[in-house]
């Protein structure tokens, strides 16, 4: 006589699977429950609900009818008895012949929680950087005209906060200070430092208006040193300040490695607006700042710009460059324009902030 699957399984072959602790059912193709382990069992005889769902639910594999699906291995994720259980069924071929189902209960309820735990972390986190990002955005000086600056830029984080910042800061009537700043990093550190510069700056020139952009750059550096933060946390800037008296513009670099372009509108001729300084760290000495004094005349263009431009990488991982921003600048003359060849060059992943920002001298 045919021995079923049920004399086939009974044998001592399957004693290894009453050692387990996962749980263990074996259903023949007519659906019947034909083993359970000790494990399963004890359970099962613990709980009515566990009794109903073993005899309601059959692998999904062994329900369907299509003969690839049958001889597939299925797992599924469900929720028994307010616990989490990964159910794996496996077919079972005898002599070539199918015979039903072998299926594998692994409590995951420990997992389970600490990923939906983990889940809601995340959420709750990323609905804060979003609140942060929101922040940082609604506090960069918006495009318009600022006495004789007409100022038009773009801010594009590479991540959902940035470590990017610039600002207009009025002085008097005559007189405005811009400033472009590069922290070091990204994420909620870097964004909350962007945040320490433009109050610390807004403050020095508060309490300073007559500074001068060394002096700024100085008081800057000392009240960063004053924080006494990680020393390997840094972050450069370069700041100018706009006599509209005299028209003339008068910076200081401090380790900003994205020195300014100017376009002359009398000469057509493209320039960098260099200064040399070192970055603002608890590691390095203040630096004596050195001060550059340029004439503006009406239509000169000023280019400001962060690390992440030039390093904008396309598909074969090759930079955007500071030549080919030079070209787009002193060819276009037009943030718009600069900002797509940017863009349209960049195809890969933005792996840093994008910030630029272009101000149009108008004398009238």
């Amino acid at each position: 006589m045919k021995k079923t699957l049920i004399d086939k399984v009974n044998n001592e072959n399957f004693a290894v699977l009453n050692s387990m602790d996962d749980w263990v059912r074996v259903v023949d193709s007519n659906a019947k429950t034909v083993f359970v382990n000790n494990s399963l069992d004890l359970a099962r005889q613990k709980s009515e609900s566990l009794r109903i769902y073993l005899d309601e639910n059959i692998p999904l594999n062994l329900a369907s009818e299509n003969d690839s699906i049958r001889n597939t291995t299925v797992i599924e994720e469900k929720l028994i008895n307010d616990r989490y259980y990964s159910i794996k069924a496996s077919p079972i071929v005898i002599d070539g012949d199918y015979s039903g189902i072998v299926e594998v209960f692994r409590d995951i309820t420990r997992e389970t929680n600490m990923k939906i735990d983990l889940f809601d972390t995340n959420r709750n986190m990323l609905d804060d950087v979003r609140f942060v990002r929101k922040v940082q955005s609604s506090i960069l000086p918006k495009n318009k005209v600022y006495g004789k600056l007409d100022l038009k830029a773009y801010y594009n984080p590479s991540s959902n906060v940035s470590g990017d910042m610039f600002d207009v800061i009025k002085l008097d009537d005559n007189k405005y200070a811009f400033y472009i700043a590069d922290v070091m990093g990204h994420g909620v550190k870097a964004s909350i430092l962007t945040m320490f510069v433009k109050v610390s700056i807004s403050s020095i020139f508060d309490k300073y208006p007559d500074y001068t952009p060394s002096q700024a750059l100085l008081k800057l550096r000392s009240r960063f040193y004053d924080l006494d933060i990680d020393s390997s946390q840094y972050f450069t800037a370069w700041l100018g300040i706009f006599d509209l008296t005299n028209n003339t513009l008068c910076f200081s670099n401090a380790g900003h490695n994205c020195p300014p372009m100017i376009f002359k509108s009398d000469t057509k001729a493209c320039e960098y607006l260099h200064a040399s300084g070192r970055m603002i760290s608890n590691i390095i000495e203040p630096d004596v700042y050195n001060e550059v004094t340029t004439e503006l005349k009406e239509g000169d263009l000023i280019l400001f710009f962060t690390d992440g431009v030039i390093e904008a990488t396309n598909e074969d991982n090759k930079e955007f460059g500071l030549a080919r921003l030079k070209e787009a600048f002193c060819q276009h003359r037009q943030i718009d324009k600069i900002y797509d060849e940017i863009e349209d060059f960049s195809r890969g992943e933005q792996k840093d902030d994008i910030t630029l920002a272009m101000i149009t001298y108008r004398e009238k």
